[in-house]
């Protein structure tokens, strides 16, 4: 059984290292296509992919390091420090879905809307991941 968790660890960390190596590249290729282009739209479209793999490439670090370095820990006094803070960033983010919601209904040309709709999408994505604070919050305090 310890040798079965250990080779699934194993895989796990050379996984996230080949994904690390392949977001390094597509970083790259973004960076190449920027460079061969001066169309804004492919550029724009370039940037946003570069930056979410690099970010990409951080939040596997970050996962590399819990498991061969430290692990990841939340103490109720950690996050209660900045809980009211952060329920303050979830309603501007709500917000944000609103205005951009609002903007894609009164927009009807084609690039534009599907521009806002990537917007859309990644304020939904702030806002699930504050959701996931929130999950974190209700598991350290259960009460």
């Amino acid at each position: 059984m310890r040798q079965k968790a250990a080779e699934n660890m194993e895989e796990l960390l050379t996984t996230l290292k080949r994904w690390q190596v392949v977001e390094e590249k597509a970083i790259a290729q973004c960076s190449t296509i920027m460079g061969k282009t001066q169309n804004p739209l492919i550029r724009l479209v370039m940037e946003i992919i570069r930056q979410d793999s690099a970010m990409h490439k951080r939040v596997q670090q970050v996962i590399i390091d819990s498991l061969e370095k430290e692990a990841f820990s939340l103490t109720p006094e950690e996050l209660g420090e900045v809980w009211d803070l952060i329920e303050e960033h979830a309603a501007l983010e709500k917000e944000t879905i609103e205005l951009a919601e609002k903007t894609q209904r009164n927009c009807r040309l084609f690039l534009q809307r599907h521009l806002v709709d990537y917007l859309i999408q990644d304020e939904k994505k702030h806002d699930r991941l504050l959701a996931q604070l929130e999950d974190f919050k209700r598991n350290l305090y259960p009460y």
